[in-house]
């Protein structure tokens, strides 16, 4: 580190990376190159490029997801409204569960603020397709929560998966894939995960899986019988600037 600081040039380049992306943050990459500024900017970059391949799959999945749910509720919900605005509504309806802690709390009040939410967001409140827009992943993915399983997932949601679907097992595999999400927004780090954390080429593979699950035609359509993940075509033509673990 002292010596790639010994030469203007470095050091002027290493107060501007700092100052935009913090010294913590350019920390942990000047660590992964040595100290080279150069190389730590390069490997900052790549990560980023991942991570815009990587929410193309996502805004594919979340779309089939989130509309698969919307076609699963509004063909079996018998309700004066919209699931989303009826009192009525798995989706809404207070559903009382004990937490942890052994108190009573409704699971579904986090998803009533969260369309309220999107109803504040909306140019038209009233209009589902927009309040649906507005949504984000998470709420999709809590679908799937234990919780809701006797009151959402039996009576409609399982119409959406291919029969035998496992909840719990599909539960998990949408929370690592909104963690995946969450990441990649926040520009964080995906490279060389911890053992316990979100292995961003493993969430991708369950993902595109999942989307040709919920919707075999437009997976074909987007991504044909190449084998190939996105992240395996990302790495073919992006190879990391040092070695990683994705």
């Amino acid at each position: 580190m002292a010596d790639a600081c010994e030469h203007p040039e470095t050091e002027v380049r290493l107060e501007w990376a700092e100052r935009w992306l913090s010294p913590s943050r350019l920390s942990s990459y000047l660590n992964l190159c040595g100290g080279d500024v150069e190389l730590a900017l390069d490997l900052h970059e790549w990560n980023l490029m991942l991570g815009r391949a990587l929410m193309g799959d996502i805004a594919h999945f979340e779309l089939a997801l989130r509309n698969a749910y919307d076609r699963a509720l509004t063909e079996r919900f018998e309700g004066d409204e919209h699931w989303l605005f009826d009192a009525s509504s798995p989706v809404t309806r207070p559903i009382m569960r004990k937490s942890k802690a052994n108190k009573l709390r409704d699971v579904n009040m986090v998803n009533r603020r969260a369309i309220d939410d999107a109803r504040g967001r909306a140019h038209d409140p009233a209009n589902p397709n927009q309040v649906i827009a507005g949504l984000m992943l998470g709420f999709w993915a809590h679908m799937t929560d234990r919780s809701r399983e006797r009151d959402l997932w039996i009576p409609y949601l399982h119409a959406a998966w291919p029969a035998g679907t496992d909840r719990a097992k599909l539960n998990l595999q949408l929370e690592a894939i909104n963690k995946l999400r969450n990441r990649v927004a926040h520009s964080e780090r995906l490279f060389n995960p911890r053992p316990d954390g979100c292995s961003p080429a493993r969430v991708d593979a369950v993902m595109l899986a999942l989307f040709r699950a919920l919707s075999p035609e437009a997976y074909e359509g987007l991504y044909g019988n190449e084998g190939k993940t996105t992240i395996e075509r990302f790495l073919d033509d992006h190879p990391s600037p040092i070695d990683v673990r994705l």
